[in-house]
């Protein structure tokens, strides 16, 4: 008789540590779902946010070429 409440309460504890551990399971896929959004989305800005830094890049060597290219002209 003892036997079987211990076996019915380790049994029920079993589940019980079943159910946790999947609930910690489907919480942490959300988390890591949210996770990879989060730096997808970061990605993305950096990317847009790059591409200004990028032609203004361009403009300043573009700049410099043609005054290096300038004064080389003027000394002949």
């Amino acid at each position: 008789m003892i036997g079987n409440i211990i076996y019915y309460y380790y049994i029920k504890k079993t589940k019980q540590k079943t159910l946790d551990l999947e609930a910690k399971i489907k919480l942490l896929e959300k988390q890591k779902d949210r996770a990879e959004y989060l730096a997808e989305r970061t990605d993305k800005k950096a990317i847009i946010f790059d591409i200004p830094v990028d032609l203004a890049d361009q403009e300043v060597y573009l700049v410099k070429l043609s005054s290096h290219q300038n004064s080389k002209n003027k000394n002949p």
